[in-house]
């Protein structure tokens, strides 16, 4: 079995749900953890979510609710711990309800058969 560590770093440029990553074929992948920043003026709400393919059902992983900077009395990033497991073709999602405002960065470990 092979392993690689990889980092995944995204600007979220639409709203609905985006694709940040799919784990490839053959492979296994444990998602550490997943920062998200609010580079917006406004609060925004990001739903993250993972598809697991083989049963074609996406779930929700928490509402994250995202101030702006300019609040002084909490953080405009978040991060959510893992490990969350994905298996091939299962992806990692981010809905947000403003486009291009949320950075995502996601430590990956993909182990492949």
């Amino acid at each position: 079995m092979a392993s690689a560590y990889k980092n995944i770093a995204a600007l979220v440029a639409a709203t609905g749900d985006v694709i940040i990553y799919t784990c490839p074929s053959v492979t296994q992948a444990l998602i550490k953890n997943l920062n998200l920043y609010n580079s917006h003026s406004g609060t925004i709400v990001v739903y993250p979510k993972i598809t697991d393919s083989s049963a074609s059902v996406t779930v929700t992983l928490q509402k994250v609710t995202l101030v702006t900077l300019a609040s002084s009395s909490e953080s405009a990033d978040r991060s959510l711990a893992g490990p969350f497991v994905l298996e091939a073709g299962d992806t990692l999602k981010l809905n947000c309800d403003t486009a291009s405002k949320i950075y995502a960065f996601a430590s990956v470990l993909e182990i492949s058969r």
